[in-house]
């Protein structure tokens, strides 16, 4: 029986031919997801018909790998390769959501956005505003070769939040300056002092010493507490004399004074309220009267 033999060819994947791409563009890979994200937006809704939005991640990944091998292969459009400003997108043509607030806006409202884009897209990028196309990890050697306006690169002046840090640094420095410059004069001072009167006892000597100081202090004290006084005769201690007698006869006038005005204070409302009550009972007579001429 003739024995058969398979025989396997090795099969091997010939390399894709390397295209020029329009305006000088890199080819792009899948690690380039997030820097591709415009261009890829772009095309999945004017390819595919779909917006990013509404596609999960794995589904995204899925179009994604499609889309590289679009743009490797030269299949994209044009104005794909010459860069997407990101600041020229408009937003809701990116997804299928309609916001309310979309339709009440006015000219003016427009106008602002699009100028506030404007002025992010050149603070980015620099230049006019526009993005140009995004960088891939294929652009790090041939940075020259990139189409479009780039980052500006180079010294810049300072921004406010810049300025604002160096006057606090500043500040500080002039701060720790003082507090160091009063430290220093005061350990001149100190040395001074004990060249003039010698150094200060420390060790068992100096609590000694301070002992002694202390010592000292409370019988200073105790002395002086034992010789403090004053000094008066019984006669002023216990009262008497003239000058007693004129207080005790004037507190005497005072309240006789004082209950005088009371007892004119109480006639007069004794008379006020007489006059009222009088005046009250005349008033009831003349209503009396006044009803029984009319009434019987």
């Amino acid at each position: 029986m003739p024995r058969s033999r398979s025989r396997s060819r090795s099969r091997s994947r010939s390399p894709e031919i390397q295209r020029e791409l329009p305006y000088s563009a890199k080819p792009i890979a899948e690690v380039d997801y997030f820097q591709k994200s415009d261009e890829f937006r772009i095309w999945l809704k004017d390819e595919k018909h779909k917006y990013f939005d509404e596609l999960t991640g794995d589904k995204a990944r899925s179009y994604f790998r499609k889309f590289v091998k679009a743009w490797n292969r030269g299949k994209v459009s044009k104005s794909l390769y010459a860069g997407v400003d990101a600041s020229q997108i408009i937003a809701r043509s990116q997804t299928a959501y309609k916001w309310s607030f979309a339709s009440k806006g006015s000219a003016h409202d427009s106008k602002a956005i699009q100028a506030a884009r404007a002025e992010v897209g050149a603070a980015t990028y620099g230049g006019s505003g526009s993005s140009g196309p995004s960088r891939s990890r294929h652009d790090d050697d041939d940075d020259d070769d990139a189409p479009g306006p780039r980052r500006q690169v180079g010294p810049t002046l300072p921004s406010t939040s810049d300025l604002a840090y160096a006057r606090e640094i500043e500040a500080e420095n002039r701060d720790a300056d003082r507090k160091n410059k009063r430290k220093r004069d005061n350990r001149d001072a100190r040395d001074r002092v004990e060249d003039a009167v010698g150094p200060k006892e420390v060790g068992r000597e100096g609590m000694l010493e301070k002992k002694r100081a202390r010592r000292e202090e409370d019988k200073n004290f105790r002395e002086g507490k034992e010789d403090a006084g004053l000094e008066v005769d019984e006669r002023t201690l216990l009262g008497g004399g003239d000058s007693f007698r004129d207080a005790i006869a004037r507190r005497d006038q005072n309240k006789q004074k004082f209950q005088g005005k009371r007892e004119e204070q109480a006639a007069l409302a004794r008379e006020r309220t007489s006059g009222a009550r009088n005046k009250e009972k005349q008033t009831m007579d003349f209503l009396q009267q006044l009803a029984k001429e009319r009434f019987g």
